[in-house]
């Protein structure tokens, strides 16, 4: 994917994450995850602390779904500067963004081989059928 269709994808992600609606008991486990991590103002992180967030996020042991649901509540926080170099952060070092990772199901903090991420985006792309042409209306 080139680094236009990146920054396309990463702007969306940004975008949708500001219209999640999470309840005041979310915001608070979300938040809290966050200041474990090192963050204690999203909104004035800087490439240092970024690299702090990623390495404690590739040390979790958190599915899928909570990573994904930190990272929008991060991105309603934090400079979209920042949520960029996060989302296109490789932290498991498996040559796939984060945010593709969390696109395809792949786990976000464990390397992942060329195999498995094929039959996630095999998975993710999978053939539909196309309509009978010989079907009579």
């Amino acid at each position: 994917m080139g680094n236009f269709q990146q920054q396309e994808q990463i702007e969306l992600i940004i975008i949708q994450a500001h219209s999640e609606s999470f309840t005041d008991e979310e915001k608070v486990i979300y938040d809290d995850f966050i200041a474990e991590t090192g963050v204690e103002n999203p909104a004035k992180m800087t490439a240092a602390t970024v690299d702090v967030f990623i390495r404690y996020l590739n040390s979790c042991e958190a599915s899928n779904e909570f990573v994904a649901n930190v990272i929008n509540r991060l991105a309603q926080l934090a400079p979209a500067h920042i949520m960029t170099k996060i989302l296109l952060s490789d932290n498991d070092g498996d040559g796939v963004p984060l945010y593709q990772e969390l696109q395809l199901g792949t786990k976000a903090t464990v390397f992942n081989t060329p195999s498995e991420i094929a039959a996630a985006q095999q998975k993710q792309y999978q053939f539909f059928p196309i309509r009978n042409s010989d079907i009579e209306l």
